[in-house]
């Protein structure tokens, strides 16, 4: 199947025209559910990427291209902008999705001038709705918390971790320093108070499977983040994770609420780590997957798949004469072994070319030429002036930049984007988001299914800018005790 075959279809409210009027108003119906599914970091290109790459690896292509493929889902794109910038962080992009305002960049459903918003979570939660959050970050990270806590600021996961008791009915994830009392700057016993409140602490794989679907559920399956799919780590899987919470939250006669995070996908971005990026895109599919299997059996569920932002826009460039060596290039990403998060460790703090070659070499079945080497070995060192590109002037970007020239895949930077997310939505309750979507329309949309009737306080930029400055200074003169 080439990209002309996986897009066919006509993306927007003209799609609808297609349909009977049967399909048209099953898709204009109130859901009982509702799965936000979230690839963190999914710049729109890697769409593309992942399909192709899913079929080389896996031998069949992605659940979210053949949505796009299906005309009775709705197709769209997503304006994420956040108050102070066009190019949004996960906080305030979940944020909005998650409270229905748009806030700055690194804080969490809290307006510039201290105001507390109130997250859908809380509400559906109150509304006799069951809850969860799931994610291969750690469970306080920003998306999730985009949908259920408001913090001044997203690196304060001590104190978001906190608001979930009672909350969230099941949470999976990682993060356990942070409930932790040996591991808490506090000493706090989070995780206690979390079992005194009736939750099922749950750190193994095995423990998980084992659980009881019938209690509330904390399930932190590694300190920090989940590890990397390609790391391949004896931690549950994002699909697992999915699954487990379906099961936990469907018996509520009053429906349920949950997000569903691929979250590492962002970070492998930011490493410019694309090896490191698909396996994690096709862990959140296989997620995916589960969700719209869900869906189609109950008939009541809407399953929205979006991202928060872009990240770094890596795209596939053309390869050899008439790009006829592209696929090949592409293909010797399968040969990657570890993500680019455990090849530091690897290398060291003061590799020599040698090592660097040799590493890559063994890890990556590339034999890095000498020039290539050495500039990741300065770099690795701490040199500047490697790249000329600034913001990709450090040993991991110099080293996605030499892999560019083996795997054909190029980065824009180490940051995030501003371009317009992917969105598609099926189920009932699907229609409105076809076509172009404010972020901040998405939660008026999910509390009116769930019969909530719920303003929020806003803020334009113009109004904000006053309170901007201001909430920059508390930040640098406070920083977090936890950091990102």
């Amino acid at each position: 199947m080439n990209r002309r075959q996986i897009f066919s279809v006509p993306m927007g409210l003209g799609a609808s025209a297609l349909l009977s009027p049967a399909q048209v108003k099953a898709k204009a119906g109130r859901p009982k559910n509702i799965i936000f599914c979230v690839s963190d970091g999914m710049s729109p290109g890697v769409l593309m990427l992942a399909e192709y790459f899913s079929r080389i690896a896996r031998g069949k292509g992605t659940r979210w291209a053949a949505l796009m493929n299906d005309m009775t889902a709705s197709r769209g794109v997503q304006d994420v902008a956040a108050l102070n910038s066009p190019v949004t962080d996960s906080s305030s992009s979940s944020s909005a999705w998650g409270s229905g305002s748009r806030i700055n960049n690194a804080q969490v459903n809290v307006l510039p001038d201290g105001t507390k918003l109130t997250p859908i979570l809380e509400l559906a939660k109150a509304a006799g709705r069951r809850t969860a959050l799931v994610t291969t970050a750690t469970v306080t990270h920003a998306t999730p918390a985009g949908f259920a806590a408001s913090q001044e600021r997203r690196d304060d996961e001590h104190l978001i971790g906190l608001q979930y008791k009672g909350r969230v009915d099941c949470i999976l994830g990682g993060g356990q320093k942070f409930f932790d009392p040996a591991k808490r700057k506090d000493k706090r016993d989070a995780e206690g108070e979390f079992r005194q409140a009736g939750y099922q602490i749950v750190k193994a794989k095995g423990d998980l499977l084992k659980a009881d679907r019938s209690k509330p559920m904390l399930g932190l399956f590694s300190d920090g983040h989940i590890p990397f799919t390609l790391d391949k780590a004896a931690v549950p899987a994002l699909a697992e994770m999915a699954g487990y919470a379906l099961e936990a939250v469907s018996g509520s006669s009053k429906g349920f609420i949950m997000q569903v995070e691929g979250a590492r996908v962002d970070h492998a971005a930011h490493n410019n780590d694309i090896a490191g990026q698909l396996w994690d895109q096709l862990a959140f599919d296989d997620a995916l997957g589960v969700c719209l299997d869900f869906a189609a059996r109950k008939g009541d569920t809407l399953v929205i798949t979006t991202s928060d932002h872009g990240n770094a826009s890596p795209g596939l460039n053309g390869m050899g004469p008439e790009y006829t060596e592209s696929g090949k290039c592409f293909e010797r990403i399968l040969k990657a072994k570890s993500s680019f998060e455990l090849l530091p460790r690897m290398l060291g703090s003061r590799p020599t070319a040698a090592r660097v070659r040799e590493v890559i070499e063994a890890d990556r079945g590339i034999v890095l030429a000498a020039a290539e080497a050495e500039a990741v070995a300065q770099a690795a060192g701490g040199r500047k002036g490697i790249s000329l590109n600034r913001g990709q002037d450090v040993a991991l970007g110099v080293l996605g930049l030499v892999l560019s020239n083996y795997y054909g895949v190029g980065y824009t930077g180490m940051n995030h984007t501003g371009e317009y997310t992917t969105i598609t939505a099926t189920g009932p309750g699907s229609l409105p988001f076809e076509g172009l979507v404010r972020n901040t329309d998405v939660f008026g949309r999910l509390t009116r299914y769930m019969g909530i009737n719920h303003k929020n306080p806003s803020m334009t930029p113009e109004q904000a800018m006053q309170f901007n400055s201001k909430v920059a200074a508390a930040r640098l003169s406070a920083p977090s005790a936890w950091g990102v």
